[in-house]
C-alpha cells in the first residue's frame, strides 16, 4: 500500500492540486478530473478509496493502474522497460533466461562505465556502489507481452545517484546504436566508438532481439517523479538485432600504442634534412606502460618538431636532464615524443 504522503506527493509531482474537501477527504484535481484522498492512512477504507483513486488517476494521465500504483508505492526508482514485439505472452526458459542475463550484463555493464568514469562531473564513485546498485534493484515480468521492468533505486538526497546515471547511460548507450544501426553512412559505428560506445554494448543489445536476433524490441525509460523527466522509448525494429551485431564487430578498438619514458641527459644528437630529422639519444631506463624494461642505455628519442630539437640543444650544451614521453617504436625500442612530451628539468646531470 502506498502511504497518503506518497499518493499527496505524486499528485503534486504530476500536477494535481487540492481544490476543495468531502467529509474528512481532501479533493484533488487535475484539469476534469477528480480524486478523493482518505486524511491518513489509518482510515478503515483506505485501501478502497486508494484503489478507486488510482483508478481515477490511471484514466486521467493515459496509463495503466499498475504503473501508477507502483510509482505511488515507490516513488525512488527509476524504471527500464523491456519489450519485444513477439506474438506470444510467453517464451521458452533458455531464451527467457537468455534474456534476463543480457538486461543484467547491460545494467551491470553501464553501472560500471558510470562508476569508471575517469573525467566525471559528478562525485567519486565507489567499486562496491556497483554491486550494491545490483542488490537493490528489482525485476518484475511485464504484462500481456514478453518483457521485463527492471526498477534501478535512487536516493533523493544525492544529486547524481547511481540508479539514474545508470539509466542515462544506457539511453545514451541505446539512441547512439539505434542511430548508427539505420545510418547510411558507412563509418557510422566508427563514430559511436569514438562515444565511448563500446563492442561491448553492442553485443549486449544484440541479445535483446531474441533468438536469432530477428525480433522488434524496445527499451523505455520511466523517470521517478522524486526526480522527474521526459519518459523516452528506444525502439528497434525487426532484424536490429543482426545490424547491431554486424556493426559492432567493425568497432573492435585497435590496441593503444605502448606509452614509453625515458629521463636522463642528451647524449647525442642528429638532424639530416635529407632523411631522419630531429633526433636525439638520451642515456636513461625506458619505462613503457609503467614497467622498467632494463638498465640504464642509450634510448633513441624522435622529437618532432625544431623547438623541441632546439631545446635539446640547449640542454646538451649546459647538461641538463631531459624527460622524454611518446609512444613507443623501433627495435631497440625508442620513443616518438607526443605534444608537450618533452621537457627539460631544471637540475644538471652530475
Amino acid at each position: 500500500m502506498p502511504t497518503i504522503d506518497d499518493v499527496a506527493g505524486y499528485l503534486r509531482g504530476h500536477g494535481w492540486s487540492v481544490t476543495g474537501q468531502w467529509r474528512t477527504a481532501n479533493v484533488w484535481t487535475w484539469q476534469d478530473f477528480d480524486v478523493l484522498v482518505p486524511p491518513s492512512d489509518g482510515v478503515a477504507d483506505a485501501t478502497i478509496r486508494l484503489r478507486e483513486l488510482v483508478q481515477c488517476v490511471a484514466d486521467a494521465e493515459g496509463r495503466s493502474p499498475t504503473a501508477v500504483w507502483r510509482d505511488m508505492t515507490a516513488p525512488g526508482v527509476d524504471i527500464i522497460a523491456y519489450r519485444t514485439q513477439a506474438d506470444r505472452e510467453s517464451i521458452t526458459l533458455p531464451a527467457g533466461t537468455r534474456t534476463i542475463l543480457a538486461v543484467r550484463d547491460l545494467i551491470t555493464f553501464c553501472a560500471q562505465e558510470v562508476a569508471g568514469e575517469s573525467n566525471s562531473t559528478h562525485h567519486d564513485i565507489p567499486d562496491s556502489a556497483v554491486g550494491a546498485l545490483l542488490e537493490r534493484s528489482l525485476l518484475t515480468p511485464s504484462e500481456g507481452v514478453v518483457g521485463l521492468d527492471i526498477a534501478l533505486p535512487i536516493d533523493a538526497d544525492d544529486p547524481d545517484p547511481l540508479g539514474r546515471l545508470t539509466a542515462l547511460r544506457l539511453l545514451h548507450g541505446s539512441t547512439a546504436v539505434r542511430h548508427a544501426t539505420y545510418s547510411s553512412d558507412d563509418d557510422a559505428f566508427e563514430q559511436i566508438l569514438r562515444q565511448g560506445i563500446s563492442p561491448t554494448e553492442c553485443e549486449v543489445l544484440a541479445e535483446l532481439a531474441g533468438p536469432g536476433e530477428t525480433l522488434a524490441f524496445e527499451l523505455g525509460f520511466h523517470w521517478s517523479w522524486l526526480m522527474p523527466r521526459r519518459d523516452v522509448t528506444v525502439q528497434f525494429p525487426p532484424g536490429a538485432g543482426e545490424r547491431i551485431r554486424r556493426g559492432g564487430r567493425r568497432v573492435e578498438p585497435a590496441p593503444l600504442p605502448p606509452v614509453g619514458v625515458v629521463e636522463g641527459p642528451v647524449i647525442s644528437l642528429s638532424d639530416d634534412p635529407s632523411s631522419s630529422r630531429w633526433h636525439i639519444r638520451v642515456r636513461g631506463v625506458l619505462v613503457v606502460d609503467g614497467a622498467a624494461t632494463g638498465r640504464t642505455r642509450l634510448v633513441n628519442v624522435s622529437l618532432g618538431d625544431s623547438t623541441n630539437y632546439e631545446a635539446a640543444i640547449t640542454a646538451h650544451r649546459n647538461g641538463h636532464t631531459v624527460r622524454a614521453v611518446g609512444t613507443v617504436t623501433g627495435s631497440p625500442a625508442g620513443i616518438n615524443v607526443t605534444a608537450a612530451g618533452f621537457t627539460v628539468a631544471d637540475r644538471t646531470q652530475m
